[in-house]
């Protein structure tokens, strides 16, 4: 599925659909994710298990990491050891398994800081996600966008890329901000928010609206 064969207005309803299930996680902890057509994919989610999941996507796929999270879905995460974290995430294709299951651990461990941060802004409680191992500036704005957050960016090399073809170069780490900034101003003269310009960039790179 492509711009090619499917129209922007119908994308946008997608686009829109998906922040609306991100809305629900945010204000009710719990949501179901529904990825069709572009995933053949239902997915029950509350804020932890997204937690874990975009811990899982740094430097691995976003497929593997829904896979990690649909094991998840019947099971009390807190429950579970290092080990089999570890396990479900090598199952589900996820690269440094050891090292995210790990961070995964400590974020439930830690978990108290994570609820202060969803007290805040969304600046604040990006700010404040940055003492959790395994949270970075675009894993921290990730999961607030996933939780219904709309003023934050995800900028990775895709997003990247995809601004250096509209003429602008930024290099990460060092230029998150002025990314950031520079998506701001795209979003606000296409009258879109960050979370829905971030979900068309990404189905313009890869056919897909997932999160």
């Amino acid at each position: 599925m492509s711009l090619d064969n499917i129209g922007r207005s119908e994308v946008m309803e997608y686009v829109k659909k998906r922040v609306k299930e991100f809305e629900r996680l945010g204000k009710e902890g719990r949501t179901v994710f529904n990825f069709r057509p572009f995933l053949d994919l239902k997915l029950k989610a509350n804020v932890k298990t997204e937690l874990a999941f975009c811990i899982s996507t740094a430097n691995s796929s976003a497929l593997s990491g829904l896979k990690f999270q649909k094991s998840l879905e019947d099971l009390n995460l807190d429950n579970l050891s290092v080990d089999e974290i570890e396990g479900l995430m090598r199952s589900a294709g996820v690269r440094f398994a050891r090292r995210k299951a790990y961070y995964v651990k400590e974020a439930l461990e830690r978990f108290e800081i994570i609820e202060r941060a969803l007290s805040m802004n969304d600046f604040e409680a990006r700010k404040t996600l940055l003492k959790i191992k395994g949270f970075g500036m675009k894993e921290s704005s990730h999961f607030l966008r996933n939780l219904g957050r709309k003023n934050v960016a995800i900028v990775d090399r895709h997003v990247l890329r995809w601004l250096s073809e509209k003429g602008y170069y930024f290099k990460l780490p060092r230029d998150y901000v002025k990314a950031e900034l520079a998506l701001s101003v795209i979003a606000e003269e296409m009258g879109l928010t960050l979370a829905e310009l971030d979900l068309l960039i990404w189905f313009e790179m890869t056919g897909k609206v997932l999160k």
